[in-house]
């Protein structure tokens, strides 16, 4: 005769109900501890994002500033070309050609912003509005940038090359020179003013010069609000948090 052990249900029960829990219970704390450390992230890049938007700030005001005193310069000289006969010497302030053969460059801090592309950690940045901002403003950049280097090529290539057809270089092409006038700072000149033989290859490049001026002084003032924006967004942010 068959002895039958009667199976202790409730004991089973319990004891998979036990092991059910605890693994759910684990699934629940990895969840909870990745969302912790995913957050963390988040504050972290957004704080190193606003530390290097702060620097940016500070320079594109300082950019922004020395080239729309490049542009004065230049309007100005364009001005006294065109109102003088070709083949005329006008006398030019030479402070007011620094303005003209100077071709800076803008470059904002962006390596925690680079970095989070690269590593993928901009997915950590949850507000579209801020994406959008960052996308339309690594944009403006690019497109500033283009007609930065374009306007330095004009003046390398062919607006030294005429100048120095009637000017000579001297304290005129001086790194430190351009980069103080360029800076707002008063500079140390022997030469206060320089005669500049009118030609009309020489209007032609000072009109093309002027031109795309034009195009970085508005392209850095866009640049200065998109940044000034993805503060202001970045600001909210951490308020939030």
């Amino acid at each position: 005769m068959k002895i039958i052990k009667q199976i202790q249900w409730v004991r089973i029960f319990s004891e998979g109900t036990a092991i059910v829990v605890s693994i759910l219970l684990a699934f629940a704390i990895d969840a909870w501890w990745e969302r912790r450390s995913q957050a963390a992230q988040a504050l972290a890049l957004e704080e190193g994002l606003r530390a290097d938007f702060e620097a940016s700030q500070a320079h594109v005001e300082r950019w922004l500033a020395g080239n729309r005193r490049m542009l004065d310069a230049q309007a100005e000289l364009v001005r006294r070309v065109r109102t003088a006969e070709a083949g005329a010497g006008i006398t030019v302030p030479t402070e007011l050609l620094l303005g003209v053969v100077g071709a800076p460059t803008y470059s904002p801090t962006d390596s925690t912003y680079e970095a989070a592309l690269s590593s993928g950690q901009i997915v950590l940045i949850e507000n579209p509005d801020l994406h959008e901002a960052l996308a339309r403003w690594r944009q403006q950049i690019a497109d500033t940038s283009e007609d930065e280097l374009l306007m330095r090529d004009i003046v390398v290539h062919r607006l030294l090359p005429e100048l120095s057809k009637s000017v000579r270089p001297g304290e005129l092409y001086e790194f430190e020179n351009i980069v103080g006038w360029f800076a707002g700072e008063d500079i140390e000149l022997t030469e206060r003013e320089v005669v500049v033989t009118v030609t009309p290859p020489l209007e032609a490049v000072l009109a093309e010069r002027l031109f795309y001026q034009g195009f970085v002084v508005t392209g850095l003032a866009d640049i200065r609000q998109a940044q000034l924006d993805i503060l202001d967004l970045l600001g909210a942010a951490a308020a939030g948090n």
